[in-house]
């Protein structure tokens, strides 16, 4: 069945995701910020603005009740809200500054 691959991997790349949000919401979003970002540069966003929420720093959007750092990161991630960015260096010495948003 063709797209069964990807409808996949956006299910186990996005399970997480605050619950109010569709499905086609979350693939658009995966569309998007997967256009910008590798997965693995993703995570690596989503997971440093977590730990830096559970180390004591104010969220950027609002925080609902019963919400994990994840959670509230990948809030701040979809909202574009999170003040990250993403260092890319090359083979052939090159590097580039990526701004999340």
């Amino acid at each position: 069945m063709p797209g069964t691959k990807d409808n996949t991997l956006k299910k186990k790349l996005f399970n997480d995701l605050p619950r109010e949000l569709s499905i086609s919401q979350i693939n658009t979003i995966f569309v998007v910020y997967m256009k910008k970002f590798t997965r693995f540069e993703v995570t690596r966003l989503i997971s440093a603005r977590a730990l830096q929420l559970s180390l004591g720093a104010p969220p950027l959007t609002k925080v609902e009740d019963s919400k994990t750092m994840q959670d509230l990161a990948k809030k701040e991630f979809i909202e574009k809200t999170i003040p990250l960015t993403v260092l890319r260096e090359f083979p052939d010495g090159t590097s580039e500054k990526v701004e999340a948003f």
